[in-house]
């Protein structure tokens, strides 16, 4: 199983595609409820969820500033700074702020912060209940996983100013990896009983056709990712459909 997953408002959304096609779309509380229900079967798990942190420097991770100067000049904006560790933990956002002012030459935006709970639960699943999962569950921003399905070249509608104009233009990039996308995706949204946008449902489709083997071999940004100090892999993932 292949699959792809991206946060909403009621959980994580997770896409999954089978050797043989499309195969279903679910709806999950937490990373442990996901990979319980798909670890056993899961050859690949691509999340769009910062994995591999920094402990004490606001310097920016390699794979960010890949993924901003490929998805130049139209979308390197999607890609936030990462908060390092102690901050993504903290339980609120001014003590997180205080942690990265204490431990970097940097501070803390409301835009990195929103994310910070994902990262955390992500980042706890991964070194303490199931580091064995390192490896299958691997990294993937969206908007680079367009940027490889297209020729290499960003998308050119925002999300959030032209979301008509923004959601087809992604629609006809995922027909390239599977010419029923449009049917799988209106029946994801219409079965999911949740809090998901159609922006969601599209992270998630194209995080599970990367993920696919059909749609081309793996690479990373960078190509040769480093690890964090607690040897999780500070990478994104795509696929090479050449």
């Amino acid at each position: 199983m292949f699959v792809g997953v991206d946060g909403c408002p009621d959980g994580w959304i997770a896409v999954r595609y089978s050797t043989e096609g499309y195969d279903g779309a679910g709806l999950y509380s937490d990373i442990e409820d996901l990979w319980a229900t798909h670890g056993d079967t899961a050859q690949r798990v691509l999340i769009d969820v910062p994995i591999g942190l920094r402990e004490d420097s606001s310097r920016k991770r390699a794979c960010d500033d890949a993924a901003r100067q490929v998805l130049s000049p139209t979308r390197h904006s999607s890609v936030f700074p990462v908060p390092v560790r102690g901050a993504v933990h903290a339980e609120s956002y001014e003590a997180a702020k205080a942690i990265q002012e204490e431990r970097t030459d940097g501070s803390l935006g409301v835009q990195s912060w929103n994310i910070a709970d994902n990262i955390a639960e992500l980042d706890t699943f991964l070194r303490e209940t199931a580091p064995e999962a390192v490896g299958t569950v691997r990294e993937a921003h969206p908007e680079v996983c367009f940027w490889a399905l297209n020729n290499r070249s960003p998308t050119g509608y925002s999300k959030t100013g032209q979301g008509a104009a923004a959601f087809w233009e992604r629609i006809d990039i995922l027909e390239r990896a599977d010419s029923e996308v449009l049917s799988h995706a209106r029946d994801a949204g219409t079965d999911l009983d949740a809090g998901v946008d159609n922006d969601d449902i599209l992270d998630a489709f194209v995080l599970a056709l990367t993920a696919h083997p059909g749609t081309g071999d793996l690479r990373t940004l960078p190509a040769e990712p480093p690890a964090d100090g607690q040897e999780l892999p500070m990478e994104m993932v795509y696929a090479d459909p050449e």
